[in-house]
């Protein structure tokens, strides 16, 4: 019964994509993330809020045709519901989206970067050396980079990444 619901909400998702969803829509909407979601719905056994869940994404992928392709307030419930999903493995289960540490990481690693740079500059040449400056954050960003990807790719060998 178990991997039959994923199937069930794949052919749902695969029909209501052929019918109704444009190439453009199912790109921007993200609509395979939907069978991402469900495979990790389907292996939180002992969550009571996951079997809430999967009623939740049945009814999103029986909806689809009205979320996507009505109206501008459908759309931002179809992108609030998805969330909440999102936010519900995040949360409870540790299961982030693809490259979430790879952008946090560089962006606080420039940051802290940028202010090292600033600190060098002003503490050795007495005034803003913009060469030192920029070398502290490309350096940042490069370090977060590599750590954030490293991270990523723990996550997504563990299963725990949409």
């Amino acid at each position: 019964m178990e991997e039959n619901w994923i199937e069930e909400i794949s052919k749902n998702i695969d029909e209501q994509i052929d019918l109704y969803i444009s190439i453009k829509d199912y790109r921007f909407y993200q609509i395979e993330k939907l069978k991402r979601i469900a495979k990790l719905l389907q292996n939180q056994k002992n969550c009571l809020d996951c079997k809430y869940s999967r009623k939740e994404l049945e009814e999103i992928v029986n909806d689809l045709d009205r979320l996507i392709n009505k109206s501008g307030v459908n759309r931002s419930e179809y992108e609030k519901r998805v969330e909440k999903l999102i936010k519900h493995l995040k949360v409870q289960h540790d299961v982030y989206q693809a490259h979430h540490f790879t952008y946090t990481y560089s962006a606080i690693f420039t940051l802290v970067g940028a202010c090292f740079g600033l600190l060098l500059s002003f503490g050795i040449f007495y005034s803003f050396h913009p060469t030192t400056f920029f070398l502290a954050a490309g350096v940042g960003m490069f370090a977060g980079n590599v750590l954030g990807s490293r991270k990523d790719k723990f996550y997504l060998r563990n299963g725990k990444q949409i």
